[in-house]
């Protein structure tokens, strides 16, 4: 198939494959995931990925559809090392291909934070290139009684959608949470024309999505027309909420993609100095119920990444860029606190440095403003966040000086390792604390090549961040690197700049480096700023991306051992006949019987995330 684009990129749809009986408009590229081979359609006319493709091209007829199959035939469910496969898939492709949108509407769980999965590392990736995930929030609402969001949509690089009924209320079933949801769209008796004639009535997040799945991608057109670059996911949904509808539930509003696409058409943007900023937290915190400590940063009231931490003090670094010259908020955002079994969670905030300014919690340009960051309960700013709240530094313009745009850094472990029990070792990629990707490597030594932004003539620690050492029946898993190349500058393990942190990155137990690592620990290389050129380029990707990694048509069925995690997918909704539009006769109802699905729990090395089953939903 032909990798051309239509006049509004690429859409890829990962779901249970497509069906001919609907509209699959102009299929620029399909492979099946479950089955490798590179067909998606399957004999069940009614295949929930074939409505939520069809639906998606009724809102946006202009758009290509990239069809990736994670599911058996029967769509009962997927397993997570598929959808990765998918996403790795969409990672390495996009910019081929024009990818200009992902619609996840799949789903399981109901998480009351931001949550990571192991797809969080190619979401980030995609969110980089400004290719906008959307995922669906679930249908698990217990009346709003619970505020919470499927696993997925719990992630901060993706778009969270609710389903509302389209005129500013929620349906009982809906999942939604203040915090979480980014948008709302109308889920309930979406109306679907098969190529027949026929058109059937939908219910559930999964036909929410869609809707805004298209709006991404219009909006994505539209704005490339007027800029020439695409939209990021905050840029996209300060768009969407600015001219959204609210809805009677405060805090949340309804997409208006119409109103959207006029307030592009209105307004360009007028282009800024830009400052490449660095902002670095340290802070410690106290467990409760064996759970750390986590906390959001935010900047302006945008998210600018997340961490979790444990009892020791550490520094937690992020990059972003920001208007230069301009004062900004810079804002750390607990969100987890708790008491369990008479422990108290805490988080404990020594210091926020901007752009080498330190400045400490308790400085006059420091408040706290306690529960939702809504400047109605603020106190003066302390250490100690003893409550959910936000710690706010009122930073002065100066700290955000105009400087050298961000480098845009290769960098490539090459790299083995040892299995244990069936379990390659893997290791995360991180540059002054800040997560880049991961791998999984295999006992044949392989290049590991990742690319991400850096602030240009700055020198930075890459860190190669062993993180599954075991033993298993005798077998010792290890991780060996051979060597790590930044912008071109080779860097043997052993060299005189790198040291092996062994345990957690703390600077406590720190030796000379070594290729094997045979404990977890992190491979440290102190790089010069000299290696970090401004005359790099601007690009913007942070991927995580093994050259090695097979395509859709070399991929091969991974974990044999039959422990991949299934997330149920979210067939359980009730699809139903319409009467024809021209025909008066009302049709049989579609999905009455929907089979019960397993949801396995998740991997428990992903502390506080587990899927539960998604209930089928009551008939209207």
């Amino acid at each position: 198939m032909s990798n051309s684009s239509a006049s509004a990129g690429n859409v890829v749809v990962i779901d249970s494959g497509l069906s001919s009986a609907w509209n699959t408009g102009r299929l620029v590229y399909q492979y099946d995931f479950y089955g490798n081979d590179n067909d998606v359609m399957v004999a069940n006319a009614n295949t929930h990925g074939a409505l939520v493709t069809a639906e998606i091209l009724e809102n946006a007829p202009d758009v290509g559809i990239i069809a990736l199959k994670v599911m058996p035939d029967d769509g009962s469910g997927a397993s997570e090392a598929n959808i990765e496969k998918a996403l790795q898939w969409v990672v390495a492709n996009a910019d081929a291909y024009n990818i200009t949108a992902v619609n996840l509407s799949l789903g399981g769980g109901a998480q009351t934070t931001a949550a990571t999965t192991s797809i969080s590392d190619e979401l980030a990736a995609l969110a980089a290139k400004r290719v906008l995930t959307v995922a669906a929030a679930g249908n698990s609402g217990d009346g709003g009684v619970t505020q919470g969001v499927s696993s997925y949509s719990a992630d901060v690089n993706q778009i969270c959608v609710s389903a509302s009924t389209g005129d500013g209320a929620f349906p009982s079933w809906a999942q939604r949470s203040p915090t979480l949801t980014d948008v709302c769209a109308d889920g309930t008796d979406v109306r679907i024309t098969n190529l027949s004639g026929v058109t059937y009535t939908a219910n559930g997040s999964s036909f929410a999505a869609p809707a805004v799945t298209a709006a991404v991608a219009k909006a994505q057109q539209a704005w490339v027309e007027q800029t020439g670059t695409r939209l990021t996911q905050t840029e996209f949904l300060d768009l969407a909420r600015s001219t959204g509808k609210a809805m009677g539930t405060a805090g949340y509003f309804e997409l208006d993609t119409d109103a959207l696409l006029a307030k592009i058409a209105q307004s360009a943007p007028v282009p800024t100095a830009q400052s490449a900023t660095t902002i670095t937290v340290n802070a410690s915190g106290a467990a409760a119920g064996g759970v750390n400590a986590h906390f959001k940063l935010l900047v302006d009231g945008k998210t600018v990444g997340q961490a979790t931490v444990d009892s020791a003090a550490k520094d937690y670094s992020f990059t972003t860029s920001l208007t230069a010259d301009q004062a900004h908020k810079v804002q750390v955002q607990y969100d987890n606190d708790g008491f369990v079994n008479g422990q108290d969670r805490n988080l404990f905030v020594n210091k926020v440095t901007i752009n080498g300014t330190a400045h400490s919690p308790t400085a006059a340009n420091v408040t706290y403003d306690k529960g939702a960051l809504d400047g109605k309960d603020v106190v003066k700013g302390q250490s100690s966040m003893w409550w959910g709240g936000t710690l706010v530094v009122d930073a002065p313009a100066k700290d955000f000086p105009a400087g050298a745009a961000p480098a845009n850094t290769t960098i490539t472990i090459n790299a083995s390792g040892a299995v244990a029990g069936g379990v390659n070792a893997h290791f995360n990629l991180l540059v002054d604390g800040k997560a880049i990707g991961g791998a999984t490597v295999g006992t044949a030594a392989k290049d590991f090549t990742f690319a991400t932004n850096l602030t240009a003539d700055q020198a930075h620690k890459v860190q190669v961040q062993y993180d599954n050492d075991a033993v298993v029946n005798g077998q010792d898993r290890s991780l060996f690197v051979n060597t790590v190349t930044i912008n071109g500058h080779a860097v043997a393990p052993t060299a005189s700049n790198v040291t092996y942190d062994k345990g957690a990155l703390d600077g406590k137990d720190v030796v000379k480096g070594q290729a094997g690592l045979w404990w977890n620990g992190t491979l440290v290389v102190d790089a010069d700023k000299s290696w970090f050129p401004s005359a790099a380029g601007t690009g913007a990707v942070a991927s995580a991306l093994s050259a090695s990694q097979p395509t859709a048509q070399h991929a091969a069925p991974q974990h044999a051992d039959g422990q991949d995690t299934v997330w149920q997918h979210l067939v359980a909704q009730r699809l139903e006949a319409a009467a024809p539009l021209h025909a008066a006769d009302h049709a049989a109802s579609l999905y009455d019987a929907v089979p019960p699905l397993d949801a396995y729990a998740h991997a428990a090395s992903l502390a506080e995330h587990h899927p539960d089953p998604l209930h089928p939903l009551d008939a209207a």
